[in-house]
């Protein structure tokens, strides 16, 4: 019984030092998730009062924050990358740059109110890859994320593929702009896409904590606002009664400045995803979250001046 115990233990320990090993493999410099360590370094030196945007890579590939910076007479960072590294992680994330005066933008992908608040395999790379540890767990805003298996094969094979000519298709590190936004797709061709299926149901612990994190920066003097995501029609057909409901939900605790409705868009405005636009979609959205931000009467010292609906 001893020797079977002994076996075990080892058994164990090789197991963990395994997946610890494959923890510790580092991500090539270039890898798209990593461009949030260049962000950070962009974000803290910016002066206040600014306007950020938070959200995953409907933020990345949606908006273009240079048109807003010049229309709205104020600096506008996009934080957006990846919905997966959790809304909460990315929340935790902008609030460290925000001062008084400072205004935060939400736009969160729908599923982080149905089954990825916490996030996800691009959770573990933020974690392990950018080396952002103090985000592995934050009991009041959000726990360990999903998918850790799925994770470890991805990272493993990624490991593999690093020996392989890169592929002109995937996301990288450098596609980013000054202003936080993703500008390496804008001149390919639209990929093939899946519509997205019913979403499933709204996660009221999700929705309490991110309430909890709106009280908490607007006690810090930071202006809190919510927009919403670029979705591709099919999507958003498939999940209309949710994102109704979740939109009614909101409007009871944060200023909610858009309609779901205005960024529902067909299939051929998006790159290569439900939430990731192209070019042409890219400036339709800008347009029509300038005209949302005009007509909430933020920023009534810039010249933009949005067109009557």
């Amino acid at each position: 019984m001893q020797r079977f115990f002994g076996k075990l233990l080892v058994f164990w320990f090789l197991f963990l030092l395994g997946i610890l090993v494959i923890l510790l493999i580092p991500l090539p410099s270039s890898a798209y998730n990593l461009a949030i360590l260049d962000k950070y370094r962009l974000l803290e030196a910016m002066e206040s009062p600014k306007l950020v945007i938070a959200g995953g890579s409907n933020c990345a590939f949606g908006i273009d924050s240079l048109a807003l910076t010049e229309a709205l007479g104020i600096p506008v960072f996009n934080l957006g990358i990846n919905a997966g590294f959790g809304l909460g992680r990315i929340l935790e994330d902008a609030a460290l740059s925000l001062r008084e005066g400072d205004v935060l933008l939400i736009i969160p992908e729908y599923s982080h109110f149905t089954d990825a608040w916490n996030g996800g395999e691009a959770a573990y790379e933020l974690i392990f890859d950018a080396r952002q540890y103090r985000l592995l767990l934050h009991p009041g805003l959000y726990g360990f994320p999903g998918e850790l298996p799925s994770f470890l094969t991805t990272h493993l094979r990624g490991f593999i593929a690093r020996f392989r000519p890169p592929n002109p298709l995937a996301y990288r590190r450098d596609g980013f702009n000054q202003y936080g936004d993703y500008i390496g797709h804008l001149e390919m061709e639209n990929q093939a896409l899946a519509s997205a299926s019913a979403l499933g149901k709204l996660d009221q612990k999700a929705l309490s904590r991110f309430f909890r994190f709106v009280e908490s920066c607007e006690k810090r003097g930071i202006q809190v606002i919510l927009s919403y995501p670029s979705y591709e029609e099919a999507s958003f057909a498939a999940s209309t009664g949710l994102i109704r409901a979740l939109d009614e939900t909101l409007r009871e605790h944060i200023p909610v400045i858009s309609r779901p409705e205005t960024y529902c868009f067909p299939r051929d405005r998006f790159y290569d995803s439900t939430y990731h636009l192209n070019q042409e979609g890219r400036q339709r959205r800008t347009e029509a979250l300038l005209g949302d931000i005009a007509h909430a009467g933020l920023f009534p010292g810039s010249n933009y001046r949005a067109s009557v609906p």
